[in-house]
C-alpha cells in the first residue's frame, strides 16, 4: 500500500499525530490506511502505543506472536471517490491470533471478537457499529464492515480485537487479552445531517423526549446498538446508560452483576422482507439477553428465566399489547438470542417494542410488574412508513423481476443441474437468485 491503489482517486498513508496520539490522514482521500508499521504489534511492542485518542490501552503480553494483535487498518470509500458525508465507507482490519492458547482457561462464553466503532468528531462519544467473530485456531484474518458517513469533517474509527465474553464497549477493560487501535481521517462535510446507517441498518440514538433508544428515520431495520447493555441498579461496573431506557418510566430492579445475572444486551426491529418498515407488513424482533451464570445461592435456586415481548403501535400513547412470552433454563450463563415475528399495526408513525426479562418471579407479569430481584426492561422506538412519511431515497429495491436502474446488466439466475445451485451464466453487473429458487 505504499503506492496509490488502482481505481482509487486518492489513497494515502496515515502519519502519527502527536496531538491526538493516533495515526491520521490529514488530507481528503478515497482511502486512508495505517500502513504496516504505525499500529503493528501490541502493548509496548507497538510504536507510539497505545495509538488511541483517549489513552485506551492494550491489555496483553509483550509479543504479537503470542497474543491478539491488530497489524493493519484502513478506511475507504466504496465508490473509490474522495470520502464525503453521506458516502458508504468500508473499514478493513487484519489481525493475528495467538499461536498457543493451551494454557488459557477456555470458558464456554469466551470468543475471539472484533468490535468496530466510530466518532464523527474527536470530542463526541464512540458509536458502536458492529462486531465480527473469529474461529479459534486460525493464525490471521481480514475483516471488513461498512457504514455510512454521518456529518463531521474529522472522523475516527476504532478496532478492538480480543478474547473474552461478548461485552460491547469502546474500551473493554474486563477482557484479559485485547489490542485496540484508532485511525483518524478527513471527510468532506457539506453540512448536511445524515442518520447513521450500517449496511442498511439504522442505529438508534438516545431520545430525551421518549427517554429510550430511538431511530428517527424510516429504514429496513432499527438496532439499539450498545445503548441498553447492562441493567439499571446493578452492583459495580455495567450499569445501563440512561437507565431505565423506557418510554413510560418503568424501571429495572436488579441486585445482580453484569456478566453474572440477567440483563438485556440489545434489541433490533427489522422487516422480514428487507423492505422499509411499513404498516401491515411483517417485522421481526431480535434480542440478545445475558443468562444468569449461577442461581444456586438464590432463595429459589434453579428456576427458569422468563422473557416477555410487548408492542405499542403508538409510542406516544404508551399503550402496550402483549406479543409473546418464552421461558428457558439459565444453564451456565452466556448470551442467548430471542426472536419473534409480528405484524406492524396502524396507530402512529412512531412505534415501540419492549422486552421484559427476569428470573422466576417474572413468570406472570404485565408490561411493568417488577416482582423479581433480577429484572431488566428496555424499549426501542422506531419509525414506520405510515403513508404520511416519505420513504428515504436510499430505499432498497423490493422486487428484482425487471432490470434495475443504473445497472449495466442485471439478470436472474436459473437452476444449474450440474452444480445443483442457482447460477447466472452470463456476465452481469448484478446477479440475483430471485424470490423462488
Amino acid at each position: 500500500l505504499d503506492s496509490p491503489l488502482p481505481n482509487h482517486s486518492k489513497s494515502i498513508a496515515a502519519t502519527y499525530d502527536s496531538e491526538y496520539t493516533v495515526p491520521r490522514c490529514f488530507e481528503h482521500a478515497s482511502l486512508c490506511h495505517g500502513g504496516f508499521v504505525l499500529i503493528r504489534g501490541v502493548g509496548d511492542e507497538e510504536e507510539n502505543s497505545p495509538n488511541t485518542i483517549d489513552s485506551c490501552a492494550d491489555r496483553t503480553g509483550s509479543s504479537s506472536q503470542k497474543f491478539e494483535s491488530i497489524f493493519f487498518m484502513s478506511v475507504q470509500s466504496v465508490t473509490k471517490e474522495i470520502m464525503t458525508v453521506g458516502d458508504w465507507v468500508s473499514i478493513t482490519t487484519a489481525v493475528t491470533s495467538p499461536t498457543d492458547t493451551s494454557l488459557r482457561p477456555m470458558p464456554a462464553d469466551h470468543q475471539f471478537i472484533i468490535h468496530f466503532y466510530y466518532k464523527s468528531d474527536v470530542v463526541s462519544s464512540w458509536k458502536y457499529i458492529t462486531s465480527r467473530f473469529r474461529q479459534p485456531g486460525l493464525d490471521s484474518g481480514l475483516f471488513s464492515v461498512k457504514y455510512m458517513l454521518p456529518a463531521g469533517s474529522v472522523h475516527v474509527v476504532r478496532v478492538i480485537y480480543g478474547y473474552g465474553p461478548f461485552i460491547v464497549g469502546p474500551c473493554v477493560r474486563s477482557w484479559e487479552y485485547y489490542d485496540v487501535d484508532d485511525l483518524m481521517f478527513a471527510v468532506v462535510d457539506s453540512s448536511l445531517t445524515f442518520p447513521l446507517v450500517v449496511e442498511g441498518e439504522l442505529l438508534a440514538v438516545y431520545d430525551s423526549e421518549f427517554t429510550a433508544p430511538r431511530c428517527i428515520d424510516v429504514g429496513p431495520s432499527c438496532d439499539s446498538s450498545l445503548l441498553i447493555v447492562g441493567v439499571g441498579g446493578t452492583v459495580g461496573e455495567g450499569t445501563e446508560s440512561n437507565a431505565p431506557n423506557t418510554i413510560d418510566g418503568c424501571e429495572d430492579y436488579s441486585i445482580g452483576k453484569r456478566g453474572h445475572d440477567e440483563s438485556i444486551q440489545s434489541m433490533k426491529v427489522a422487516s422480514v422482507d428487507g423492505a422499509f418498515l411499513s404498516v401491515g407488513e411483517k417485522a421481526r424482533i431480535e434480542a440478545y439477553v445475558f443468562k444468569a451464570k449461577d442461581t444456586s445461592s438464590r432463595s429459589n435456586p434453579n428456576e427458569k428465566e422468563y422473557a416477555h415481548f410487548w408492542y405499542a403501535p403508538d409510542a406516544k400513547s404508551k399503550d402496550w399489547s402483549h406479543l409473546r412470552s418464552t421461558s428457558f433454563d439459565p444453564g451456565s450463563g452466556g448470551l442467548m438470542r430471542l426472536n419473534l415475528n409480528f405484524t406492524l399495526q396502524p396507530g402512529d408513525s412512531t412505534q415501540a417494542v419492549r422486552l421484559t426479562y427476569g428470573y422466576a418471579e417474572s413468570r406472570y407479569m404485565g408490561p411493568c410488574d417488577r416482582m423479581d430481584k433480577y429484572f431488566d426492561v428496555d424499549d426501542l422506538v422506531f419509525e414506520v412508513n405510515h403513508g404520511a412519511i416519505p420513504v428515504p431515497s436510499f430505499q432498497y429495491i423490493a422486487t428484482l423481476d425487471s432490470p434495475l436502474p443504473n445497472h449495466s446488466k442485471s439478470i436472474a439466475a436459473t437452476y444449474d443441474s450440474e452444480y445443483t445451485v442457482p447460477r447466472c451464466f452470463e456476465h452481469a453487473s448484478l446477479c440475483h437468485g430471485g424470490f423462488v429458487l
